[in-house]
């Protein structure tokens, strides 16, 4: 006589497997028909860049000065530079571009990066001297600043 707790589970198990393949078998198919679409958007991807090439996306550079023939980048570093090198804090540096202090703030992390306007703004403030920069925030702020010598 067989072993009835071997025979039961032996039984339990293949009931098992039954149902889990029935509910796993749409799934599979479900599976297979979205894999199959997959491909077949691929293609047609492909395809379409084909017949309508990507245009290139140009780096944008801008002109550092109104007669510099010469184009820079402007990143979060470069902006960091200039404001050291005119020894100015951000809310100075942002009093003087009109914008708010959290966005140089933001500029200066690569969070975020400054419109052309701007850009072109910052690139002329490398050529412009402390003392001039004083006079600049001493009129925006209505009140005498402080910049460092050297």
């Amino acid at each position: 006589m067989p072993d009835i707790k071997q025979v039961l589970g032996e039984e339990i198990r293949r009931l098992a497997r039954k149902e889990v393949k029935q509910a796993v078998l749409p799934l599979q198919k479900t599976v297979a028909e979205q894999k199959q679409a997959i491909r077949d958007l691929k293609r047609e991807i492909a395809e379409l860049k084909k017949a309508v090439p990507m245009p290139e996306v140009p780096v944008q550079e801008t002109a550092c000065g109104e007669n510099s023939g010469v184009k820079r980048r402007l990143n979060a570093a470069g902006i960091v530079r200039i404001r050291t090198k005119l020894k100015l804090s951000q809310s100075k540096f942002a009093a003087l571009l009109g914008v708010a202090p959290h966005t140089v703030s933001m500029w200066e992390q690569g969070n975020a990066s400054p419109r052309e306007n701007m850009k072109r703004d910052i690139c002329g403030l490398r050529s412009v001297g402390r003392r001039e920069l004083k006079k600049s925030l001493e009129t925006l702020c209505s009140a005498p600043v402080a910049v460092e010598a050297e």
